[in-house]
């Protein structure tokens, strides 16, 4: 008995499976990961918000009870908000990465006194990762803080 020596290797219709098995998973991941992103955005988004809304009400209270006047400086270069009372910084808040913080206004301060009450209204301005703009506006002498998207 003969056997025929048949070629060794994949047909044409075996190929085209395997590369549109392989296109509608990786399409697939894709879609998932945009999602994944637009995720994670958000929830930097709100966890910057909240800590930065509790960064300027600790640096009140902290003011407040130490019976000493400090500035909450908006660093634009290195993407950070700290609490400085003369010399030292107290408290230093960090943007997530790829947030974009905008100049707040000239200079880039906010004076607490010494009772922990701001003089000036300003609104804080932030850029997230899809360049969306979110404001936190401060009223002038209160402790309140408005959250606005």
């Amino acid at each position: 008995m003969k056997f025929r020596n048949r070629n060794k290797g994949f047909t044409i219709i075996e190929l085209m499976m395997v590369i549109g098995i392989a296109s509608i998973l990786f399409s697939i991941s894709l879609i998932n990961l945009g999602g994944y992103n637009k995720l994670q955005d958000k929830i930097d988004i709100d966890v910057f918000s909240n800590s930065l809304i509790n960064l300027v009400n600790s640096s009140k209270e902290y003011c407040r009870d130490e019976n000493i006047g400090g500035y909450l400086y908006f660093d634009t270069e290195k993407n950070a908000v700290c609490l400085n009372c003369g010399l030292q910084e107290v408290y230093r808040l960090e943007l997530p990465d790829k947030f974009k913080l905008n100049i707040v206004r000239p200079g880039n301060k906010i004076k607490i006194d010494n009772r922990g009450i701001t003089e000036d209204a300003c609104t804080i301005q932030y850029k997230d990762r899809e360049e969306k703009m979110h404001c936190i506006t401060m009223c002038v002498g209160t402790a309140f803080l408005e959250f606005k998207y």
